[in-house]
């Protein structure tokens, strides 16, 4: 794993961290605290504090080591947003793009983020936290447990609780994160209650809703009266209905009985006027008829008188029989003549005698046709009657429907009232119970750490803390109860001096490290430690001089803790660590160890994170 610094015309600034234990001490303001503000940039944080020396510097990477062997490096410009992904060892400006964007914030529904990048590596990118006392839940963020792997200087000697980042409103969520961490599950199975707060927010809303809806019905019903005498009024309104109901019906069966006779008349009528039209129809055409046999008798009369006058004139050939002029005979003309008269007059007589049969059927449908035009006049002024009488039956009702529809109304209006009462009574229930409503009670279980695994974790810190030779450390104890607590000799850690108070820190991320890694259990597997173990200088302390250091309200450690702390970091613990120190530590010669020295001094060794120009 490597952090480096890069920028156009800027030499790399990269600390190549040892695979088991790293330490870079020095002086003060020298940037020893900046590493781990840079490591906690690059796995999330919201920004990296900006220092005179990092001027020309663009951008921040990471080298990381997955743990199936897989290197990749995580780029950042320092003024924070996004996060590049190359899949290979970068230490200098890329020149390709990236492999992937990640965003730098925790987003729960966006996988896109490296707090999803990180814990999918560790198996536990979908886990849910518990996050308040109603077992509310959250996703998880790499942030929940950020805090446990990189422990400034100011966190390693406070008072409060390894397991907690100090921020009261996340304090839920990291003991359910440090949970899944000894133990492997998450909260995701646990029975969820309602939130007091926002169940009160909500039922308040409710209230008020209801209280708006009860004001605008009540508004609606300023003027009405109320609901036992608006139930009496519409008694009495019905037994008004009803009366003026009986007094109309007589007028109403003679109305009804008036429009079915002048339904019948209608039908009389149209059949009359369709008879009429029908005989007028035939009535033209049978006069054309007799029109035309008194043209056929005429015609036949003048070819009576024209056929007795041909026989006298000389032709071409006989008009009557063909012949040619020399076969002609004069007789022969008359005879011809005598017999065209004859048929003539037969003709005229079958004539006469249809025209006289036609002209008595002309008679008898005009006879008809004036009989249907009487009954057609007299059924019109049947109708014009009936109207009249069903005008006077209306008139006669008019007044009668103006009282019954006043009547209608009234009891609408009054039956309006009551169903509003109504759903006033209603409201004012649903309000009654609304505002007795208490948020559901939580279904108990266990939120801490099993006994058993408080047994196997206290073990474990005895262990370490044991070789250490941190004072006590043989009766360390890890506990879960009320609130999560390292105690040695009895004494919670929040209670010891400075130093042992840090060296308890360091003791508990270390062991949670090994702890996790012996029982494959999720865990980022390194730890960085700023100024983990406070001793006192043998030479000061035995001075005795007007100076001499308090090394009992402090409890400074002596070097000999010192030393057992660094050799066992570099020859036992299994994980990789980072160690930040302001004094000179023992000397570290160990294999995968390094010790980085901090001069200060832009002409000696390395004066810090950035060069110094």
């Amino acid at each position: 794993m490597h952090l480096t610094a890069v920028g156009p015309d800027r030499p790399p600034a990269t600390i190549e961290f040892a695979p088991r234990l790293t330490v870079i001490y020095g002086a003060s303001e020298t940037g020893k605290s900046y590493v781990i503000e840079a490591l906690n940039f690059m796995l999330g944080g919201s920004s990296l504090r900006d220092l005179p020396e990092a001027a020309g510097y663009r951008s921040m990477m990471l080298g990381i080591e997955l743990d199936d062997g897989e290197v990749v490096t995580l780029s950042r410009e320092l003024r924070g947003g996004r996060i590049s992904v190359f899949e290979d060892d970068v230490r200098s400006t890329p020149d390709r793009k990236a492999d992937r964007q990640l965003l730098g914030q925790h987003k729960k529904d966006n996988p896109d983020n490296i707090s999803y990048f990180l814990l999918d590596r560790l198996g536990i990118a979908d886990a849910k936290l518990r996050k308040n006392k109603n077992n509310v839940v959250q996703a998880m963020s790499f942030r929940n447990i950020a805090h446990l792997v990189l422990v400034d200087e100011e966190r390693m000697d406070s008072r409060v609780s390894p397991i907690e980042s100090g921020l009261p409103m996340t304090k839920t969520a990291e003991h359910s994160a440090f949970k899944l961490l000894l133990e492997g599950v998450d909260d995701s199975g646990l029975p969820q209650g309602e939130d007091p707060a926002e169940f009160r927010r909500i039922n308040r809303g409710q209230v008020e809703v209801l209280d708006r809806a009860i004001g605008q019905v009540r508004a609606e019903l300023e003027d009405a009266p109320e609901l036992n005498e608006c139930v009496d009024v519409r008694a009495r309104v019905d037994a008004a209905i009803r009366q003026a109901s009986n007094s109309m019906t007589d007028s109403l069966a003679r109305r009804a009985h008036l429009v079915e006779e002048r339904v019948e008349q209608q039908n009389q009528r149209q059949l009359e006027q369709e008879r009429v039209n029908e005989t007028t129809v035939l009535l033209n055409r049978f006069n054309l008829l007799d029109a035309q046999y008194a043209t056929d008798l005429a015609r036949l009369q003048l070819v009576k008188e024209t056929g007795t006058l041909l026989g006298y004139f000389d032709a071409d050939a006989c008009v009557f029989c063909g012949a040619t002029v020399k076969h002609q005979q004069r007789e022969h003309a008359v005879y011809e003549t005598v017999r065209l008269s004859e048929s003539v007059d037969a003709e005229s007589a079958k004539n006469e005698a249809l025209k006289r049969d036609l002209s008595l059927t002309l008679g008898a449908m005009q006879q008809e046709l004036e009989l249907a035009q009487s009954r057609l006049l007299s059924l019109d002024t049947d109708v014009k009657a009936n109207i009249r009488q069903i005008a006077q039956v209306e008139d006669a009702l008019r007044p009668a429907q103006a009282d019954l529809e006043q009547l209608i109304t009234r009891r609408s209006q009054i039956e309006r009232w009551m169903e509003l009462w109504t759903r006033v009574a209603d409201l004012e229930q649903l309000l009654a119970s609304v505002a007795q409503e208490q948020p559901s009670a939580v279904e108990r279980v266990s939120h801490g750490v099993t006994t058993t695994t408080q047994r196997a974790f206290s073990g474990t810190l005895r262990s370490v803390l044991t070789q250490w030779q941190v004072p006590g450390g043989a009766e360390a104890l890890f506990t879960f109860a009320d609130a999560p607590e390292i105690m040695v000799e009895h004494r919670r850690r929040e209670d010891r001096g400075k130093g042992m108070r840090s060296v308890l820190h360091a003791g508990f991320s270390i062991a949670l490290s090994e702890y996790c890694t012996q029982r494959d259990l999720p865990h980022p597997g390194f730890v960085a430690l700023d100024t983990p173990v406070l001793t006192y200088r043998d030479a000061e302390h035995a001075e005795g001089g007007s100076e001499t250091i308090d090394t009992t309200e402090e409890e400074l450690l002596s070097a000999s803790v010192a030393q057992a702390f660094y050799d066992y970091l570099a020859n036992k613990h299994p994980g990789q660590t980072i160690v930040l120190e302001n004094q000179t530590p023992p000397v570290v010669d160990a294999p995968a160890c390094k010790v980085v020295y901090f001069t200060g001094n832009a002409k000696t060794g390395r004066p810090g994170f950035y060069p110094l120009d």
